[in-house]
């Protein structure tokens, strides 16, 4: 059975709405100035804003460049194995950031990065069941693998 007429204008104007404002938001998205990092957390913020919105991923999330990140400068170490170097790489949506990291020599590193490389130096407490069936923590790494010294100039 057919539709009727009416029923298929409105239909029609309400699919010329939906693409109309799918290409103001997309011109919205493309205006966007990148220049800083607060920009980047705002565009990708309003890009995921709009997936949720349309129910798929119709916009990219944009990661920061590392020059545009803020610095920490440190002076990298291992624990376990002191003379060996490190990979490092990370990517989320923040960084993509690779690179390899020599203990004893000092970097200039971005503070997601120096925040990742020292969670990876903390000790890790985990439930531990007893034989009496009563719970305890416990650590289960107690030595970190890395540490990061930072130095502060005037």
């Amino acid at each position: 059975m057919p539709r009727p007429k009416k029923q298929e204008e409105e239909v029609k104007n309400i699919m010329d709405e939906v693409v109309t404002e799918t290409l103001t938001e997309r011109e919205k998205m493309e205006q966007m100035s990148l220049k800083s990092l607060g920009d980047y957390m705002r565009y990708n913020k309003e890009v995921r804003r709009l997936n949720k919105m349309h129910g798929q991923a119709k916009y990219t999330i944009k990661q920061c460049p590392e020059e545009l990140h803020p610095k920490e400068r440190v002076v990298f170490s291992r624990n376990d194995q002191p003379t060996n170097p490190l990979d490092v790489f990370i990517s989320n949506e923040m960084i993509e950031f690779k690179k390899k990291l020599i203990p004893g020599q000092t970097y200039d590193l971005p503070r997601c990065v120096v925040e990742h490389l020292a969670s990876k130096g903390t000790p890790i407490w985990r439930w531990v069941e007893k034989a009496d069936g009563s719970r305890e923590t416990h650590k289960t790494a107690l030595e970190p693998r890395f540490s990061l010294r930072t130095l502060y100039t005037d």
